[in-house]
């Protein structure tokens, strides 16, 4: 080959290389098959990819641009069908894998004309790099990338400017990159020697400032849901306080019932005396809300929450041993528990039906394990996935669907876990925190 010849990377390589950085991010989000159905359109879209630069490979040069055009839709149809998410996130994770194949594919050939130059080590050589380097490369790559999407919300949409700037990025990676090959005579084109070494740094670097940009991104993420979880957290707790003083003035109230008593013992008229005995029951309910776990700040939640479910019609169950969660912080228990328990009585309250009212808790000891299970009714079959919490069903969701990763949070500060299922019309929050 001619040093000319050797500039110019094989198109099946190139395929490969395409193929291989959308199977990093196919294996990052969502899929829409598993198993064998997986593993036939894989095989299929790199049948696809290869005859695709295949017959690219046969027109004239001046075609290249097009045809490099129809590499990055091709890379965005494939995503489109192996995956399950939405356009704008399936588009920036295009734009990171064409960058990513353009490195990969840069960076093996560079070494393989290096190693040809000097040595003369024949084309056996560049298909053993290759073997060796891609998935060296990919799955580094993977691993890297895989810290932005453990955590990330299905229902979270990508920003139309951090879209625009990740195209960008990778169209001047591109275009610098390639600029020596498509047109050697520019004042910024090099030497047909340096060709591809311009081209794998320029590739290198704008694979970084991408994955700057999503680390960023990342970042920004995290610290607006922590201060949302927070928030959560403090209205819980001043929600707490509050009702500690409620049910303080609530006890000093049912120390005098033996007054009351008396009031209605003197009473001569039936009607009013049955109107006082009517209230006197209506009390005795309320009384029946006082919780009495044998931990005051659960005492406090799981009254408050009582007294709510007795005046909306809803069937409340507990059964609770408070002394179990005293290892846990104050603002930790109201979290939990407060955002448990808002939940399912905002999940029943859409029913007019009292005999699908219901909530049930408990709170018990399990060998090592702290569990509390949280059990409600519903008609909705949510679709868990492993990992990753149901979407939010308000309308304004840049603002709710915390409750659920507060209490995920919570049970993980103490090396615990949070679990959900819904089954027969019943939806039921696990969590699981071993017992120092």
């Amino acid at each position: 080959m001619t040093l000319s010849e050797l500039m110019d990377t094989p198109r099946l390589y190139t395929a490969l290389a395409e193929w291989g950085a959308c199977l990093v991010y196919i294996f990052l989000l969502r899929r829409r098959f598993q198993g064998i159905r997986l593993g036939a359109s894989l095989a299929g879209g790199l049948l696809v990819f290869a005859a695709y630069q295949t017959i690219a490979g046969l027109l004239p040069l001046w075609f290249w641009i097009p045809c490099m055009a129809g590499a990055l839709l091709l890379m965005y149809l494939f995503l489109t069908f192996a995956c399950r998410e939405s356009r704008p996130l399936l588009l920036d994770c295009c734009l990171h894998a064409f960058v990513l194949a353009e490195f990969t594919a840069s960076l093996q050939w560079q070494l393989y004309v290096w190693a040809e130059t000097n040595f003369h080590v024949g084309q056996i050589w560049s298909v053993l790099l290759m073997l060796l380097l891609y998935p060296s490369a990919l799955f580094l790559f993977y691993r890297l990338e895989r810290s932005h999407f453990v955590q990330r919300d299905p229902a979270e949409e990508t920003d139309v400017r951090e879209l625009t700037v990740s195209a960008l990025i990778a169209l001047c990676s591109f275009s610098l990159g390639n600029l020596s090959f498509a047109a050697p005579n520019t004042p910024f084109s090099t030497a047909a020697s340096s060709i591809l070494y311009v081209r794998t740094l320029v590739d290198f670097c704008g694979l970084v400032m991408l994955y700057a940009l999503q680390d960023r991104r990342e970042e920004l993420r995290m610290r607006s849901e922590n201060q949302a979880m927070n928030g959560i957290l403090q209205r819980q707790y001043d929600q707490y306080r509050l009702s500690v003083d409620n049910i303080e003035l609530l006890r000093r109230e049912f120390h005098d019932l033996k007054h009351y008593m008396i009031a209605i013992r003197a009473e001569q008229d039936p009607a009013k005396k049955e109107q006082y005995l009517l209230e006197m029951e209506e009390a005795i309910l309320t009384q029946e809300a006082l919780s009495n776990t044998g931990n005051n700040v659960l005492d406090v939640l799981l009254t408050t929450k009582s007294t709510y479910c007795l005046q909306n019609d809803i069937h409340f169950t507990c059964m609770a041993d408070g002394n179990l969660v005293a290892f846990l912080h104050v603002k930790d228990i109201c979290s939990i528990f407060g955002n448990m328990l808002d939940n399912a009585i905002e999940c029943v309250s859409r029913f007019s039906d009292p005999e699908k009212r219901l909530i049930t808790l408990t709170v018990r000891r399990q060998n090592r394990f702290l569990v509390i299970q949280c059990e409600n009714y519903t008609d909705t079959e949510l679709s868990l996935t492993q990992g990753q919490l149901p979407l939010t069903t308000k309308t304004d969701k840049a603002y709710h669907g915390y409750g659920l990763k507060s209490i995920r949070h919570a049970a993980q500060k103490y090396g615990g876990t949070m679990t959900l299922q819904t089954r027969e019309n019943w939806f039921t929050l696990q969590i699981l925190i071993p017992i120092p």
